[in-house]
């Protein structure tokens, strides 16, 4: 009777468990889980769509097209589909579009096949409209098969302004976490303005909220918020002026710029070689990538911003600007100036051999005196002269709207104990003063150098002119003091007789100016001379990649500047071969009602 009794209980306790925990589970399901099933049943009601913004155009500053989207289709399949069937429609898709490539197109599919996803897969990005035309009526029939509107990103100009413009690439998994919208788009800017105004140009998603039933099929729409649509961009370029730009520079390798001297809107601005943008739209091909990179001439580099080169003689108004400061001279005070100096044992030439007699300030400027610069340059002092330049914007980045800048070099003591752990020494100083040695710095960077000369003040330099409705802002810095600016017209007046006076060093090069041209020549040496070496061969003597980078920067008009011509020759021998494209430029200028 006992043992029964505690079977009963065990059996009792059992029976009680089971119901608390029953009990606990009707409660659990009915009250807690009650808002996550109340949302669950929410979301199988109603559906949200994310709407995609059409890219912004880039235009210039007329409205002309630089990048636009084209207009064409992609391809959808349906998101069931079993591998035979599968196999069956790629081979009828590639029926109607031979050029496509069906192992791209299986595995564009299976990488987004789920058991859970019910949209269609779409597996080829864009279709031309031409293209589909002809086939849309019969492959819109297939139940399987999906097509929608779709636009691609073509830059009409091709080559032109490419280093400018940049392009647009696949955004990959880094791109898509730093930009979430860029998941959605399913391209990114890569390089140049594409690039550095990326978040403008894609402007901001909108979505639709829809109520759907049971087989996923619109009820009504809830809710809606239409994309971006004030995102295109409009450039301070000037695609007429550009053009002229590049026939100037066909064959040949350099760069060239045009630049308001007050506002720093750039109207003109070309590395060359160039490449074709519309290559690198879907992805481009492994031929042409390695036509690209292994070109000896490097169309890839941006030479307006990314490559150094030395100043050469046009920094010589710069070097003036530091003399008049810290030499003990003024404009008028005239030194000898002989064939050349010598110091330390070295002989330090004058690019005359006879040498120029006695040189003024100006004279030193009208013809590149270079030994007014080596003596002048050790009564200043290399601290003096560097803090002068990066006053004018060497060693800075311009601030100019293209992405990856280049600072440049401005020697000094400091500089050289800690790049090399060296001491500085007076050659350093005489060869810093003609802008040679370790002294580097960017075409950017010389054109803004040279609005400073012209106007009194440093612009920053930028290609964005719009945003939509939105203008952009132009800045300019107030870098000089008041003695600075007073010696400024001096300056001016030297670059003037280099350029429009005989006896310049540019005057030979710069006839036919329709306006009156100020400007300064430099020849940037890439190889060292021998001392033993008297009598230096011609530059055209020499191998293409051993002759000097040729400069001229300026500015049109001489009186009341208003743009700066700014133009670099890879191993274009002498600084004058740069001349004519000025005049090119400084017509077109005049030409087009840019100056009158």
């Amino acid at each position: 009777m006992k043992k029964l009794n505690i079977r009963y209980k065990i059996v009792l306790f059992i029976f009680i468990l089971v119901w608390i925990i029953l009990s606990l589970k009707i409660f659990v399901l009915t009250i807690k889980s009650h808002q996550y099933f109340e949302k669950l049943a929410e979301r199988n009601m109603t559906k949200k769509e994310i709407l995609v913004p059409v890219r912004g155009q880039i235009l210039d500053r007329n409205g002309d097209p630089l990048a636009i989207n084209e207009l064409g289709f992609s391809i959808l399949l349906n998101p069931f589909l079993k591998d035979k069937d599968l196999e069956k429609q790629i081979a009828l898709i590639q029926g109607y579009f031979p050029d496509i490539d069906t192992s791209d197109v299986f595995k564009a599919y299976k990488k987004q096949y789920s058991s859970y996803n019910h949209s269609p897969i779409k597996v080829i990005n864009f279709i031309s409209y031409d293209k589909m035309q002809r086939y849309y009526a019969q492959i819109i029939q297939n139940p399987d098969i999906f097509v929608e509107p779709s636009t691609k990103r073509l830059y009409p100009g091709n080559a032109s302004a490419s280093h400018i413009i940049g392009y647009v690439g696949a955004a990959d998994e880094r791109d898509i976490a730093n930009d979430p919208v860029s998941k959605y788009t399913s391209i990114i800017g890569k390089t140049g303005l594409e690039k550095e105004y990326n978040l403008f140009l894609q402007g901001h998603i909108g979505y639709r909220v829809v109520a759907v039933n049971a087989f996923n099929q619109e009820i009504e729409v809830l809710e809606e918020s239409r994309p971006e649509k004030q995102n295109d961009l409009t450039l301070s370029i000037d695609m007429r002026l550009q053009m002229i730009a590049d026939k100037e520079f066909e064959g040949k390798t350099g760069a060239v710029i045009v630049m308001d001297v007050h506002t720093g809107e750039i109207l003109v601005a070309g590395s060359y070689p160039e490449y074709n943008l519309n290559d690198f739209v879907g992805g481009i091909s492994y031929k042409k990538w390695n036509a690209l990179r292994e070109d000896i001439y490097n169309p890839l580099l941006n030479r307006l911003v990314n490559a150094l080169y030395p100043p050469a003689s046009v920094v010589k108004m710069g070097m003036g600007l530091a003399f008049l400061e810290y030499a003990g001279i003024n404009e008028n005070t005239k030194i000898d100036t002989p064939a050349y100096i010598e110091l330390g044992g070295r002989k330090f030439r004058d690019w005359k051999p006879t040498g120029h007699g006695k040189s003024d300030l100006v004279k030193a400027i009208k013809e590149s005196v270079d030994v007014y610069f080596y003596k002048l340059s050790q009564v200043a002092g290399i601290n003096n002269i560097a803090n002068v330049m990066k006053q004018m914007g060497f060693g800075e980045k311009t601030g100019v709207d293209i992405p990856g800048e280049f600072i440049g070099i401005v020697p000094d003591p400091e500089w050289k104990m800690k790049r090399y752990r060296k001491n500085w020494y007076t050659g350093d100083t005489v060869v810093t003063s003609i802008g040679q040695g370790a002294f580097l710095v960017t075409p950017m960077q010389i054109a803004r150098y040279t609005a400073l000369i012209a106007s009194g003040k440093l612009p920053t330099p930028h290609f964005a002119k719009n945003f939509g409705n939105k203008d952009y802002e132009d800045r300019s810095e107030d870098v000089l003091d008041d003695f600075q600016k007073s010696k400024l017209s001096i300056l001016q007046k030297g670059m003037y007789q280099a350029c429009s006076v005989p006896g310049g060093t540019a005057y030979r090069h710069t006839l036919g100016s329709k306006m009156p041209l100020a400007c300064k020549t430099g020849t940037a040496q890439v190889v060292q001379i021998p001392q033993d070496i008297k009598v230096r061969i011609k530059e055209s003597q020499m191998e293409y990649f051993h002759r000097s980078h040729a400069w001229i920067t300026g500015f049109v008009p001489y009186k009341n500047p208003k743009y700066v011509i700014t133009v670099l020759l890879e191993h274009g021998k002498s600084g004058g071969s740069g001349g004519p494209i000025m005049v090119k430029m400084a017509n077109a200028l005049y030409d087009y009602g840019y100056l009158k």
